[in-house]
Order: structure tokens, then C-alpha cells, then sequence
């Protein structure tokens, strides 16, 4: 008898239509998992800007806001010294620009810093602040566009929250991978839990 190595035509096919069986099946909750790892690194992306803009304010010793571009889905932190990095002496200092919440001449601006591709700033219909109040906005800050302050103390202007997740899942309101961020007047610390909902 002749034994040749290999494969026959049947095994084949057979090993083939086991292997896309475990594929389809295993698909979506891979993908959903790579959404929620996505999620978590955008997230990571956000409290890393605030807990820089905190740090600078500090260390610095005035203001600085972070500006969330809901749009387009980015961060910028602005050094709200009046300019010539807040040195009196120096030209293009402007003590009437300390300190007043925006962005003037001469002010440093760090960023823009973006989400990954494919996570916004968003949030599910019936989702629930620490009181249990509906949220209607996924970055409760004041202000057009909405903003956080941090003063040298580093606390902020208000306590507020930051919600991101994946585009395709904003779309379709769908719950499970979203991220909330929690940022506390008192000592600007940011926090990091998972949304609720009602």
C-alpha cells in the first residue's frame, strides 16, 4: 500500500467550514472587545490631558482651561497667563488676559489632542449622573464650547463629566462600552467608572 501525506479534498473542505463556523460565532464578541479596549484608550487620552492641564496649573502657579471640541472630537489645554508666559516684565504680557477664561494673544496653547479613530464624545439616552439625574450632554462643562478651569490650587471652576465610546455605538445608542469620567471641583481629580443608566 502507498500512504501519501496530506490532506484529501473532503478533509479540507471539512476543516474549512469548522474553521468559518468558529469565526462567525466568535466574531462579534471580539469586536466588541476591541471596541471596549478602544474606549478605554480614549478614555485614558482624556484623563491624561486633564491630569496635565491640573499638573501645569500647579506648577505654574495660574489657570489653565481645557477646551472639549465635542465635533471634532478633541482636547486642547490653554495656559491662561496673559502671555510672555505670564511674566510681568516682559512684552506681551497683559494682566487683564490672566486669568479671564479664554484664549488671548500670546497664551500658549498645548494640542489639539484627539480621540482614536472612531470614538467620539458621547453618550446613551437614559444614562445617569452620581445623583441619578439624567444627563442630556456627554461633557456637562459650561461653556461654548464646554470647559473646565483648573486654578493653581488645583482645583476647578465646577465638578462635571465626560462621556466617550465608540461612533458606530453613539449611532445606534447602544450601551456596554462607553466610559465616564467624573472631574471633582474640590481637588480636580478625575475618576474613571462606568456609566449607569435608569
Amino acid at each position: 500500500m502507498n500512504k501519501k501525506d496530506g490532506f484529501t479534498l473532503t478533509e479540507l473542505m471539512v476543516a474549512i467550514s469548522i474553521f468559518g463556523l468558529v469565526l462567525a460565532i466568535g466574531t462579534p464578541p471580539v469586536v466588541q472587545l476591541l471596541r471596549h479596549y478602544q474606549t478605554k484608550d480614549a478614555a485614558s487620552i482624556v484623563m491624561g490631558v486633564l491630569r496635565k492641564a491640573r499638573s501645569k496649573a500647579i506648577q505654574e502657579k495660574n489657570n489653565f482651561i481645557v477646551l472639549f471640541d465635542t465635533q471634532n472630537s478633541s482636547i486642547t489645554i490653554i495656559d491662561d497667563d496673559g502671555g510672555a508666559n505670564g511674566n510681568p516684565s516682559l512684552p506681551g504680557f497683559s494682566p487683564t488676559s490672566r486669568g479671564n477664561g479664554r484664549q488671548d494673544n500670546g497664551e500658549r496653547i498645548y494640542g489639539p489632542y484627539d480621540l482614536p479613530r472612531g470614538q467620539v464624545f458621547g453618550m446613551v439616552a437614559g444614562t445617569v449622573d452620581t445623583d441619578g439625574d439624567y444627563v442630556t450632554r456627554p461633557v456637562t462643562f459650561s461653556g461654548t464650547p464646554p470647559r473646565v478651569i483648573f486654578y493653581s490650587n488645583g482645583s476647578t471652576n465646577e465638578e462635571g463629566l465626560i462621556f466617550v465610546m465608540p461612533e458606530l455605538e453613539f449611532r445606534e445608542q447602544e450601551r456596554g462600552t462607553d466610559q465616564m469620567m467624573i472631574v471633582r471641583r474640590s481637588t480636580g481629580s478625575v475618576i474613571l467608572q462606568r456609566p449607569t443608566y435608569n
